[in-house]
């Protein structure tokens, strides 16, 4: 795996709910250099503010105040579009740190450090945030301490992301026993459970009042949210391990993926009484030739768009098709969105991105997106897009996708394939794809193409959820003028990025888990820009917490290894889940 020396920078982004008026005794932030170039960045308002510095915050009424949004279940809601539509205001710092180091102080983990299933990923939803564990217990921590306030043993292990209804109070949790279990979010008292005849692997959906649940053995259940009595089950034909979507088109639609032999697919069915609605069979999900006990869905979940009426699925593939060995430089994707359809139009093998249509299921185009992965080792699987709603009530879609015209800006000599990823604005209705800044080697974002790590996005910033950093940017001006290469593209400006750990001895002026400086890591990693870290060590925690991904779901070694799930953005909040599984918790 590649990793870069990187010269980084810090930047902020601006927030339309909240205007910050900051008395500061110095004019400079400590550390800062002033060999940052000012068009990347605004230097008035610091993410972070230091121990001296006093702050005020003053409202701004713009037609209402900022929006108190929960991330209830998988990727945020229904769809799974992993977004939410206010950016956080600033300043930022963190407000605890849960499963690292001593509370309070610098350091490596804490004894008793749990090692999370990279399935799991937080919600939030009466003051808390869960998680599920391999031990078989459920933990409620508070949202506003980051101390634990109750944890329940259902027994068997846990793999995914639970589900929290606000209506109810109620925690939703599948367990690898079998049953699916609803608690009470107050207390983690057992309220209920359904018996759904084998391992559950996936994430509930949670839509209205009913949860929709499969297991290992192919049945596809809807359930009464309250009671957890079956409204309808379904045959799917085959194991259920990837997690379910709803859109709300053609009287309510859930989308499930359903392993099979000799090939996998994607099932819709209708919420009223489980008929199936449509059947795709042509989405390969795994090389024929390396099949073995991988499987296609894994970990992964379909994410839909209702304004575009597609759904988009992702599927495991060889890490070996990174490699694309198809005429272009070094093994890389093509340079246009053209050239990239003609190929996997004519190489199918390179395709793990499908963009169905909602209403009979067929292939709505050939996405321009080619294999690229998270660095699983043997499998892998390229993160979800981002779907983001805009002001004129239009879906479109934040990607990372694969072009030479990334890979040339390093230079010829240092670009092969695992060079060639960047960001990307998707237009769903055509498939088409325009560039985004990614400050490539020179900021907060680690993107390469055995690197692409989850994304979600807040407002106007984007977050990626790296093994290494969580790096995001913001995007500032994305006018038609811009987007068209990779040296044209649409406008951001970097925000500070949150590490797993950096060089003890390093950054005497931090505070609060903030370093004001260049932040130095451990295993002479790349530098990066000023932000906030988690441990205070010379032995990177992301290596001790990693496993190369054999993709049998039997080995405990995947669902423990490289990332899967993005950060959830809840209440003004951003909960990133580590490698090694600490939760770190970013706000104002």
């Amino acid at each position: 795996m590649r990793k870069y020396l990187a010269n980084l920078r810090f930047s902020v982004f601006f927030s339309s709910m909240m205007v910050i008026i900051i008395i500061i005794s110095s004019c400079s932030i400590p550390g800062q250099s002033t060999a940052y170039s000012l068009s990347r960045v605004d230097y008035a308002t610091p993410f972070a503010v230091p121990a001296s510095t006093q702050v005020v915050y003053l409202p701004l009424v713009l037609g209402g105040g900022t929006a108190a949004l929960e991330w209830t279940q998988l990727a945020g809601n229904p769809q799974r579009t992993a977004y939410v539509p206010v950016d956080l205001p600033k300043p930022w710092r963190v407000k605890w740190i849960w499963n690292g180091p001593p509370k309070g102080r610098d350091g490596t983990p804490a004894p008793g450090h749990l090692r999370l299933p990279r399935g799991v990923q937080p919600i939030t939803g009466d003051g808390k945030v869960y998680v599920g564990h391999y031990d078989g217990f459920v933990r409620a921590i508070s949202e506003a301490t980051g101390d634990v306030v109750w944890s329940t043993s259902i027994g068997g292990q846990i793999l995914n992301t639970a589900a929290y209804d606000q209506t109810t109070r109620s925690v939703y949790v599948g367990s690898t026993n079998g049953r699916l279990y609803r608690l009470n979010s107050s207390n983690g008292a057992i309220l209920g459970n359904f018996n759904a005849g084998g391992q559950i692997y996936m994430a509930p959906l949670l839509v209205d009042n009913t949860l929709y649940v499969g297991s290992t053995n192919g049945t596809f259940y809807a359930l009464d949210k309250v009671s957890l009595q079956p409204r309808w089950s379904y045959n799917a034909g085959g194991a259920l391990y990837g997690s379910p979507a709803y859109s709300s088109r053609y009287g309510g639609l859930v989308i499930i993926l359903v392993e099979g032999t000799p090939r996998p697919s994607v099932h819709a069915l209708q919420i009223g009484d489980g008929s199936r609605r449509w059947q795709q069979n042509s989405v390969p999900g795994f090389d024929p030739e390396d099949r073995g006990n991988n499987l296609a869905f894994l970990d992964t979940y379909p994410v839909v768009s209702d304004v575009n009426n597609v759904v988009i699925v992702r599927t495991y593939r060889s890490q070996e098709r990174q490699y694309m060995n198809a005429g272009y430089p070094n093994n890389t994707a093509p340079r246009t969105v053209e050239e990239i359809r003609s190929l996997l139009t004519q190489r199918p093998d390179f395709e793990s991105f499908y963009v169905l249509d909602l209403d009979t299921g067929a292939r709505k185009y050939v996405a321009p997106i080619a294999v690229g992965g998270i660095g699983d080792g043997i499998w892998t699987v390229g993160p979800q897009a981002v779907i983001k709603k805009m002001s004129d009530g239009s879906e479109i879609a934040y990607v990372l996708w694969r072009t030479y015209q990334a890979c040339e800006s390093l230079g010829s000599s240092a670009c092969d394939a695992r060079d060639d990823t960047t960001l990307g604005e998707m237009d769903l209705a055509t498939g088409n794809i325009r560039f985004v800044q990614d400050w490539r080697n020179a900021g907060t974002m680690r993107i390469h193409s055995d690197e692409q790590s989850p994304l979600s996005m807040a407002g106007n910033t984007i977050f990626h959820a790296h093994w290494m950093t969580l790096g995001s940017l913001r995007i500032t001006d994305r006018s038609s003028r811009y987007g068209s290469s990779y040296t044209n593209p649409i406008r951001t400006e970097e925000v500070y990025p949150v590490v797993n750990g950096i060089r003890i001895g390093t950054c005497p002026s931090r505070s609060n888990y903030f370093c004001p400086e260049a932040m130095l890591l451990p295993n002479d990693e790349p530098n990066q820009d000023p932000g906030f870290y988690i441990y205070y060590t010379n032995q990177p925690q992301y290596d001790l917490w990693w496993h190369s991904s054999t993709g049998n779901p039997n080995n405990r070694d995947l669902p423990s290894a490289s990332p899967v799930r993005s950060a959830a953005i809840s209440n003004n909040t951003i909960y990133w889940k580590t490698v090694d599984g600490a939760i770190i918790a970013v706000g104002p």
